[in-house]
């Protein structure tokens, strides 16, 4: 089950939306699995785009939400540094385009 636990947009109009897919797997362990889908403005916020996976494994029941807030916490240090940048958009979408026009071997 899948559930958007935080929202937030950048100045350069980006909106990041945060999707907890995080799920019970042995006893009270969790995988906290959080998914980063990207919008753009460019794209009138019609399409998002899956952009980066974050998860930790082996987190007990009590602590799933302060593991999720450091995951969390962690992105915005390090990779939201990145989004900001001018060109973040267009190198990004470009790069879209090209996985998708890649073939797997054996299927040309």
């Amino acid at each position: 089950m899948s559930e958007l636990i935080k929202s937030e947009r950048l100045d350069s109009g980006i909106q990041i939306d945060f999707i907890d897919v995080t799920n019970r797997y042995y006893g009270d362990y969790h995988r906290v699995y959080i998914e980063v889908r990207l919008r753009f403005a460019s794209e009138e916020y019609a399409q998002s785009h899956k952009f980066q996976i974050i998860e930790r494994m082996g987190v007990s029941g009590a602590d799933v939400e302060s593991v999720q807030q450091q995951l969390l916490n962690s992105f915005r240090q390090g990779t939201m540094k990145y989004m900001v940048s001018d060109n973040f958009e267009n190198r990004f979408l470009q790069s879209v385009k090209t996985r998708k026009s890649i073939l797997l071997p054996g299927l040309r």
